[in-house]
């Protein structure tokens, strides 16, 4: 099965219903949504006396768009042209900006809200993660990248946030 025969599939489903999820799906992976959340949060944990964290957020927050933007000139991968779009996209396709960001950012608070509360930890992770895969199908049925930008974005946002949560645990003493 290519990749193409995975978006015509997934196509084939569509619906109205799929439409309006599809479109919000998009919407909480744009840069708009995710540089206010990062802004957010960056701001909550200046105000809570929190300088490393608030400068963490805005390193992590620029890194990603900027790894997105750097590989997406290193690549070229042009975008499917499979059926009309209902959101207007720009650069090239891999990785996804949308699955990259959404894998960086999404877990990344909820590792934070798992620090706080203990007992929030899972249901947060599994909700990122949860919001993490519903971005990228979001992607494939919009029909604006190919499962390989999706997967990469992935790939590409884990590689980014793995070793800061491996720095902050090993500053909190719980590494050598």
């Amino acid at each position: 099965m290519t990749e193409t025969d995975v978006l015509v599939w997934i196509h084939g489903h569509a619906s109205p219903g799929l439409d309006a999820l599809s479109l919000f799906s998009h919407a909480i992976g744009t840069p708009a949504f995710l540089v206010t959340l990062v802004l957010a949060i960056a701001v909550w944990h200046a105000r809570r006396g929190e300088r490393r964290e608030a400068r963490a957020w805005v390193v992590v927050g620029l890194s990603t768009y900027f790894l997105q933007e750097v590989l997406k000139l290193v690549f070229a991968q042009p975008r499917p042209e499979l059926w009309p779009r209902l959101v207007d996209v720009g650069s090239a396709a891999f990785p996804s900006g949308h699955a990259l960001a959404t894998a960086t950012l999404y877990p990344l608070l909820a590792w934070i809200v798992g620090r706080r509360q203990p007992q929030l930890a899972l249901p947060a992770m599994a909700a990122a993660l949860g919001l993490v895969v519903f971005v990228g199908l979001g992607r494939l049925y919009l029909g604006v990248h190919w499962p390989s930008d999706v997967l990469g974005g992935y790939a590409w946002g884990a590689a980014l946030v793995l070793p800061m949560a491996y720095v902050d645990r090993a500053l909190a003493g719980r590494y050598p």
